[in-house]
């Protein structure tokens, strides 16, 4: 069934028409709980972790840069990889391991998500997903606070993170705002496909369709099955929700969202 059909307009003029949240709208009640410091994966020392993060201070930003390159050269890239029923992060190294390291952004943002996690550092997988619904792409990202307080968005598909034009550290959400404002972004000079190339125009317009809504876990953890995830999704005051499940946790005020 379509609920939101496929826009006609330009994607960055649907997400500027979709700009605004509702910071005044009554929430469906919900908080977020971060696990912290759980176990790393054995399986993960297969890449010589303890190795490759030998010299990198759990308290320093630096780190969660080096486990983002960790990711990114041990794992790769392929849209079409079904993730396992249960989205353990063994349980995903280990499908990955079966075709040379493959897996989706989602099975990306898993890794890299919970070994920040388990190293202390505070940071969750969003689902960025366009007006459509039903939808046949989306992108998966991490929103990570750094030991410094600063936030950003890690993208471990492309190896990538952002700053702005004053060299600023750029969140999942100050790229939605600086893809409407027409910000310049600039990408670290590591960034890759795959090791391959990485266009940053083509990644801004990718994204300027992928960031209408995003959707979130509120348990921030190594889950074991999908029975445990309890999911909202923001959207701007002015989306249409009709045709939705009932069960849907729509939240409208951006700054809650964003807090965990």
């Amino acid at each position: 069934m379509i609920i939101n059909e496929i826009p006609k307009t330009p994607r960055i003029d649907v997400l500027r028409q979709y700009e605004s949240y509702d910071e005044s709208k009554e929430e469906k009640d919900y908080f977020y709980i971060t696990v912290l410091r759980e176990q790393i994966p054995p399986i993960i020392e297969k890449y010589k972790y303890k190795t490759y993060m030998k010299g990198y201070s759990d308290n320093t930003d630096e780190l969660a840069f080096r486990l983002l390159h960790f990711v990114s050269s041990n794992f790769h890239h392929k849209g079409d990889v079904i993730l396992p029923a249960h989205r353990k992060v063994t349980d995903i190294i280990s499908e990955a391991r079966k075709t040379s390291g493959n897996t989706n952004c989602r099975g990306l943002s898993i890794i890299l998500s919970e070994l920040l996690r388990a190293n202390g550092i505070k940071a969750r997988l969003v689902t960025c997903k366009p007006f459509e619904e039903p939808f046949e792409d989306c992108h998966v990202v991490v929103d990570c606070i750094l030991p410094s307080g600063k936030r950003v968005m890690l993208d471990p598909t492309y190896n990538l993170f952002l700053r702005d034009e004053n060299g600023e550290l750029v969140s999942l959400e100050g790229l939605r705002q600086g893809i409407i404002k027409g910000t310049k972004f600039v990408a670290n000079e590591d960034a890759s496909y795959n090791g391959g190339d990485f266009n940053l125009e083509d990644y801004i317009n990718y994204m300027a369709k992928n960031t209408v809504r995003f959707t979130s876990n509120v348990r921030l953890a190594d889950l074991t099955n999908e029975e445990e995830k309890d999911e909202v999704e923001l959207v701007p005051a002015n989306y249409p929700t009709k045709g939705f499940s009932e069960k849907k946790k729509f939240v409208y005020n951006d700054r809650r969202f964003w807090m965990i």
